[in-house]
């Protein structure tokens, strides 16, 4: 009954036309923080899924470390674990690189033969061979940026010396003569992305010349979950070994981005709280306009609380109408986005041409359930505050 007479209040023809333009203001700014709310939570997403998927790209699903020497006994040990589908040794550390009287800082990485049925790298191939052996030359794949600081435009006979602090007694006068060193062929330079700038990988075989082997580890693919194939490995190989999957890797970065998340989702519903204040207004307003029909009422029976939860039913109502609107707005120009990508990028220098979005279910229900709660609150404020003092 209740509802009955809130839907009547609210659509009446015979309320002043001022009332009608208020309640439309408060549908209106109910709808568009809720809107709001849904794309911006949505390019939170679409980021968050395109971070986890160049993850994906440039890092193995498993990684073990303190595994020692790299052998083929481990490796078959590992391959015949459930859930494994390629397996790499892979050996890192900071290097220098020279060529040409040019040299800089990178991250070196030496990888066996298995390399690329772990990591994709043909996928950003620029020039060049991705091959890193051809016979007895050793080769090296370089990220864009660092073929730039060596000024290696062309792997046509470009050549690296690399050095490392791992080993030899460092001289005074020149102490390069006390690093590690070995040689190795520019075969191809690949494109660097935001994880593994500076990079350049080279086979295991010379990497082992500068790097203790014996601090290598294996890189993994798997083709079922991977926390139940982490489980497999950690029974297979003990306690002995460390076992992180790419999520545990990543997990501060990942935790950054739930942070950043629920960071905008409080300043939206910041938003969307001041927004509601409007609606205790409108509320005040029926209110008034309403005091004959409340009297009515009055002597027909009912008590103060029946008429208070007709207007709180009446602002649930605005803010529900706004909501609503607001909740099909915000979703339709989310998958606008995601399938059309009508707003593009301001710069070609991302991996994606338009914003990514991705719409998620549990977002759907929060924001719902959030301005539901602030709806009721708001109505009932109004409402009681008006109902105690004019009855």
């Amino acid at each position: 009954m209740q509802w009955f007479f809130a839907r009547r209040y609210l659509l009446s023809r015979s309320s002043h036309s001022v009332i009608n333009i208020i309640a439309g203001v408060s549908l209106i700014s109910v709808a568009i923080p809720v809107a709001a709310m849904v794309i911006l939570l949505s390019v939170v997403n679409g980021f968050e899924i395109l971070i986890k998927d160049m993850y994906a790209q440039s890092d193995a699903d498993i990684e073990i470390s303190g595994v020692g020497e790299p052998n083929e006994e481990l490796r078959h040990q590992i391959l015949d674990t459930e859930g494994v589908s390629a397996a790499s040794f892979i050996l890192e550390g900071q290097a220098l690189a020279v060529s040409e009287g040019r040299q800089t800082a990178v991250q070196l990485l030496g990888a066996d033969s298995l390399y690329y049925e772990v990591f994709p790298v043909d996928l950003r191939s620029v020039q060049g061979s991705i091959a890193l052996t051809h016979g007895e030359i050793n080769n090296a794949l370089i990220t864009s940026d660092i073929s730039q600081l060596l000024g290696i435009y062309t792997v046509v006979a470009s050549r690296i010396t690399l050095y490392s602090l791992s080993g030899g007694d460092i001289g005074s006068l020149l102490p390069v003569r006390g690093m590690r060193q070995t040689k190795v062929h520019a075969g191809g330079i690949i494109r660097a992305n935001q994880q593994h700038k500076g990079r350049i990988v080279v086979p295991l075989r010379a990497a082992t010349e500068i790097f203790d082997s014996s601090k290598s580890k294996v890189c993994l693919r798997t083709d079922q979950s991977i926390e139940r194939v982490k489980q497999r490995l950690q029974q297979s190989l003990g306690n002995s070994v460390e076992i992180k999957t790419r999520d545990e890797k990543n997990s501060l970065f990942y935790q950054i981005m739930r942070y950043e998340k629920w960071a905008v989702f409080f300043v939206a519903l910041l938003v969307l709280i001041i927004a509601s204040l409007s609606i205790i207004g409108t509320v005040i307003m029926l209110i008034v306009e309403k005091r004959d029909q409340q009297l009515t009422l009055l002597s027909m029976g009912a008590d103060s609380r029946f008429i208070r939860g007709i207007f709180v039913r009446e602002g649930l109502l605005i803010s529900g109408i706004g909501g609503g609107v607001g909740l099909v707005l915000g979703i339709v120009v989310v998958l606008i986005q995601q399938w059309f990508g009508v707003i593009t990028l301001p710069s070609a220098g991302f991996v994606v041409e338009s914003y990514p979005v991705r719409l998620d279910i549990v977002d759907i229900i929060l924001i719902f359930t959030t301005f539901v709660a602030i709806a009721w609150s708001v109505s009932q404020i109004a409402a009681n505050t008006m109902i105690r003092r004019r009855l």
